[in-house]
């Protein structure tokens, strides 16, 4: 499907449809005319695959050092992807197993950077938003079932994050009053997603992420030095199996990294103005260094539960037990060791909430935008943006959910946030196998420029993602309703 992306030159002319000559003829750029050739990218990103400079964006830089300087929206996501019930999961397999299921974890990793890597390929391959290039597979049938989707992990994210972040505040300041620092710290974010572009947004959460890794590394490293770390470590070190908990290795592999913020992703690069073959690289960096950042967090919390509480018969199964662990290693090391377990924590959760309504604004915004517009939602007057009215829109129903939910919660005397993170994670569970799905369909096309187009590996991935990822979701909804018959 074609895209009146619009640059300058373009614009102007009747013929912008017809960009894809522009790369092959080497004729838009400077005569605003272009001859059809039969190929459908437009011409803004033909010039930036070119390398030309000018209003269509930004030239990809072709040193590892412009690369370098590029790094922001995978720390976006790996914040944004990171949450309380990874804090939960990782803790509780070193609690349980030691160091021998890193590798679960790292598969997972591998898996979804291959996800992401797919489904930014496909956001390079034009300038039309993602769910944009999704219509060209069944039209509107994926945005209304991600739409939906979105709407009800939107339901439960903001009450489950926001509540388990002013806990957070409160462990910090006792006496801070529940509900006011809740409505602070719900409209913080909702305010700087409103009134800030994405740039801002970046760059307050590069703030947040080196406290919050700084914080998390220097408690791994000071967990080292506990006695028994040392044979912990060698009695663990080896990768294990465990046979007995399926469920255990299934939520590493699935629950380190979230579904939202891989979507989310590619608005950030539209955001940036990244778009043609030229950049695959300069994403492919970005994201490596996202998905590092999250091993990163994985691999910290591991160790710290399994130096501090591996053979004890310690169960890390809530938020509660969380705070537990960081009561331990204040006894062990000290109050400051207390306060930086609380101020990574908030960290963690805080960037969780800022990151999770940005990416289900994002997703769920384009999904009405597209829906509204369809057929017509490329026209550059109805760009999606975080200036967009869908966006806004999206923000509104957030927070009206959570302060909705919250206020029902308290009436109906139920408060269980843990439950409520368990609930949207089965929900947003089976966006993962739909995007390997559409992914699969749309990047194996022939008019997929070469570059961009899937490879074997790439295939391989997706297909891996699409078997293992259904699987999870069956998992995880069996998990979630256990939970609630249990409560």
């Amino acid at each position: 499907m074609e895209q009146n992306s619009g640059t300058g030159a373009a614009r102007g002319t009747g013929a912008a449809r017809e960009a894809g000559a522009a790369r092959e003829a080497g004729a838009a750029r400077g005569t605003g005319a272009a001859q059809s050739a039969g190929a459908t990218q437009p011409v803004g990103a033909a010039a930036r695959e070119a390398g030309a400079p000018g209003e269509a964006g930004p030239v990809a830089p072709r040193s590892w050092a412009g690369h370098l300087r590029l790094l922001g929206p995978g720390v976006v996501l790996a914040l944004a992807s990171v949450g309380a019930s990874d804090m939960v999961t990782t803790l509780n397999s070193g609690a349980e197993y030691g160091l021998a299921l890193i590798w679960v974890f790292t598969l997972g990793l591998l898996l979804k950077f291959g996800l992401s890597e797919a489904i930014t390929r496909l956001q390079l391959t034009a300038d039309r938003s993602l769910f944009s290039h999704i219509t060209d597979v069944g039209g509107r049938l994926f945005p209304v079932v991600l739409l939906i989707a979105e709407l009800l992990v939107g339901l439960f994210f903001g009450a489950g994050v926001a509540a388990i972040t002013t806990l957070i505040a409160q462990a910090l300041f006792p006496a801070l009053p529940f509900w006011p620092t809740l409505v602070v710290i719900l409209l913080s974010a909702v305010v700087l997603l409103w009134v800030g572009r994405y740039g801002i947004v970046e760059k307050a959460m590069m703030g947040f992420a080196i406290l919050m890794f700084l914080g998390i590394v220097s408690l791994a490293i000071g967990s080292a030095g506990d006695g028994d770390a040392q044979a912990t470590a060698a009695q663990t070190i080896m990768p294990m199996y465990p046979h007995t908990s399926l469920i255990t290795v299934l939520s590493l592999v699935g629950g380190v990294g979230g579904a939202t913020g891989i979507m989310a992703y590619t608005f950030f690069v539209q955001e940036k103005r990244w778009s043609g073959a030229a950049w695959k690289s300069v994403v492919r960096g970005d994201l490596a260094f996202s998905y590092l950042l999250v091993g990163l967090f994985a691999v910290s919390m591991t160790v710290v539960g399994a130096f501090w509480l591996y053979g004890q018969g310690h169960s890390i199964e809530s938020n509660d037990a969380v705070f537990m662990v960081g009561e331990l290693i204040g006894e062990r090391l000290g109050g400051w060791a207390w306060i930086l377990f609380l101020l990574s924590f908030f960290a963690v959760t805080y960037t969780s909430l800022l990151g999770g309504f940005q990416g289900i604004a994002y997703v769920t915004g384009d999904c009405l935008r597209v829906l509204r517009r369809y057929p017509h939602q490329d026209d550059p007057a109805h760009a999606m943006s975080s200036d967009a009215v869908e966006f806004k829109a999206a923000l509104i129903w957030l927070t009206v959910c959570t302060l909705g939910l919250l206020t029902v919660e308290q009436v109906l005397g139920f408060d269980r946030p843990v439950t409520l993170v368990l609930v949207y994670a089965a929900i947003s569970s089976f966006i993962l196998p739909v995007l390997a799905i559409v992914l699969l369909l749309l990047l194996n096309r022939k008019s997929v420029a070469p570059q961009l187009r899937n490879g074997w590996l790439s295939n391989t991935v997706l297909t891996v993602c699409l078997v293992l990822f259904t699987v999870l979701a069956g998992v995880q909804v069996v998990e979630t309703v256990s939970g609630l018959i249990g409560a």
